[in-house]
């Protein structure tokens, strides 16, 4: 998956598929997210669009894309 077609339809499963760190790094962009079962914390992830998770976490989608591109260059190097 190329960055530019990450959106907030995203779905985080998906993109977790492409990138398996990906979830851990997520829990870490919050306090709520960390707290979690990781088990439980990857069931909701996997059906849950960038959208949805904007909206639990109280932040703007683009603001979260912006985040998840961040790691994602950071991990690639």
């Amino acid at each position: 998956m190329n960055l530019s077609d990450i959106t907030k339809d995203t779905n985080i499963g998906e993109l977790s598929k492409e990138y398996p760190w990906l979830i851990d790094e997520v829990k870490k962009l919050s306090s709520r997210a960390a707290n979690l079962n990781s088990g439980l914390i990857k069931i909701i992830l996997a059906r849950a669009t960038i959208g949805d998770i904007a909206k639990k976490v109280d932040e703007k989608p683009e603001l979260l894309i912006e985040k998840l591109k961040e790691l994602i260059e950071a991990h690639q190097g």
